[in-house]
């Protein structure tokens, strides 16, 4: 995650962000081709689960429970809460919906081009206001492959992750732009700007698995062309023999303030229309 400061409070910067743009928007658009299989669908998040990411960045010292986090599945949208018990506390919660070695289809899982998209809303604007306690961090969305044996590729025990990240905390310069995670956990700027708001927006990311590329991220109708742009990995030593692929639906809370989160802040963020297509 990309932590900043709150009000005077700095906090150290845990990852590097790259200034520098993606390509041009005006590039090529990636164009799925005619086979592309719609592996998963949802309207609401239901049957998916959420767990908390507690003290992201390992700048906080403050407990986390399962019960700091949430996830509700009304008629035709999701809810991801972070904090949602309003405590002394800095969590992400990570909704998910995991595949393990096979797609509801009952296709294997597999190398190859993926698309993940939904639409997001926000409940109230963000605002530069300690008294305001429903304050965004951010807003995740992420694909994520474990090949704990080497089915797939040599692994070795690291994810592959393509994930965007939308900077919402108000009291940063990156308030509102959206990012995407490469090489080292490092941030890297796509060159779109969302001014958040309480409108529904559409979310949209391409990555290659075989390549472990970006292909392409569309935010409400601009594509900006990633190509060239690795996906992150991750050491996961302690994770199973399994092969699976989960997608994510993250909601987190801004930063409390100081290591001790002695400002309390709460984030519920709208989630619907979740697609995963093999293309």
């Amino acid at each position: 995650m990309l932590l900043n400061k709150l009000s005077t409070v700095a906090i150290p910067l845990i990852f590097l962000i790259y200034l520098t743009t993606c390509s041009d928007a005006n590039a090529p658009k990636y164009i799925a081709p005619a086979s592309a299989i719609t592996l998963y669908s949802s309207s609401n998040l239901l049957g998916h689960t959420v767990n908390p990411e507690c003290n992201p960045g390992g700048t906080t010292s403050c407990e986390c429970t399962a019960s700091d986090v949430a996830l509700n599945s009304n008629a035709d949208y999701g809810i991801v809460t972070a904090n949602s018990n309003e405590t002394n506390t800095w969590v992400n919660a990570i909704g998910t919906k995991q595949f393990l070695e096979s797609f509801p289809n009952g296709t294997n899982i597999s190398l190859g081009t993926y698309k993940y998209s939904y639409q997001v809303k926000l409940p109230n604007t963000p605002l530069a206001d300690i008294t305001q306690r429903s304050n965004p961090q951010a807003v995740h969305l992420m694909i994520q492959l474990w090949d704990g044996r080497n089915a797939l590729w040599n692994a070795n025990k690291w994810t592959a992750e393509a994930a965007i990240y939308w900077s919402l905390n108000p009291w940063e310069s990156t308030y509102g732009k959206l990012f995407i995670y490469t090489t080292n956990l490092q941030l890297y700027n796509t060159g779109i700007t969302i001014t958040p708001d309480n409108q529904w927006h559409t979310f949209e990311l391409i990555a290659n698995f075989e390549t472990r590329k970006y292909v392409s991220i569309t935010i409400d109708g601009q594509t900006i062309d990633l190509t060239n742009i690795d996906l992150c990995l991750v050491e996961h030593t302690d994770w199973g023999n399994e092969v699976a692929i989960n997608i994510t639906t993250e909601s987190e809370s801004t930063y409390p303030g100081d290591a001790t989160c002695s400002t309390i802040f709460t984030w519920s963020t709208y989630f619907r229309n979740i697609q995963f297509i093999k293309i």
